[in-house]
């Protein structure tokens, strides 16, 4: 019998911090690098070997659609390497390791980097519709005249900002 075994050689993982403390300058991408390279430093493990990364990641930063890809990139796995980021409320990183094994049993890879990113404190705070609007058209404004106008329909409501993650985390049906 041929037998697939799971084995998980090392991990490692950033310090736990609170959102907008210490590691608040940090957005997903650079911590999954960080927890990366030093999991490559640890094992000696060459980059090359790797199958595939797979992170989870519950609020993807805007600049950095598939973390996955960035992460691996950044932390010098070659750009032959595929590299997947897995969204699941409060579960991402379990589903990336849930993936990485499945493919495994597959036989679609024997080496992967599994792990889960987040900045909380990166998570992008959302204006309503009506207020973007608002913005869209002072941006098009041309005179000085068009752009008062536009500034005047502003009103202090327009600034209270919606939380994405709170937003993320509820679901709308």
């Amino acid at each position: 019998m041929n037998e697939k075994r799971l084995v998980i050689v090392d991990g490692v993982r950033t310090p736990f911090s609170k959102a907008g403390t210490e590691l608040a300058a940090l957005g997903a991408d650079e911590l999954g690098r960080t927890v990366v390279n030093s999991l490559l430093t640890r094992t000696g493990l060459d980059p090359a070997l790797v199958d595939e990364v797979i992170f989870g990641c519950v609020a993807q930063p805007v600049d950095a659609a598939n973390v996955a890809r960035v992460i691996a990139l950044r932390s010098g796995i070659p750009e032959s390497v595929p590299a997947i980021t897995v969204q699941r409320n409060c579960a991402s990183g379990c589903e990336a390791i849930t993936l990485a094994q499945e493919k495994m049993l597959a036989g679609r890879g024997s080496v992967f980097i599994v792990g889960g990113a987040e900045s909380m404190s990166s998570i992008p705070l959302l204006f309503k519709q009506s207020t973007a609007e608002k913005f869209g058209h002072l941006s098009r404004a041309k005179t000085l005249g068009q752009r008062m106008k536009s500034l005047i329909g502003f009103r202090p409501s327009d600034f209270q900002p919606r939380i994405g993650l709170l937003l993320g985390l509820t679901d709308p049906v």
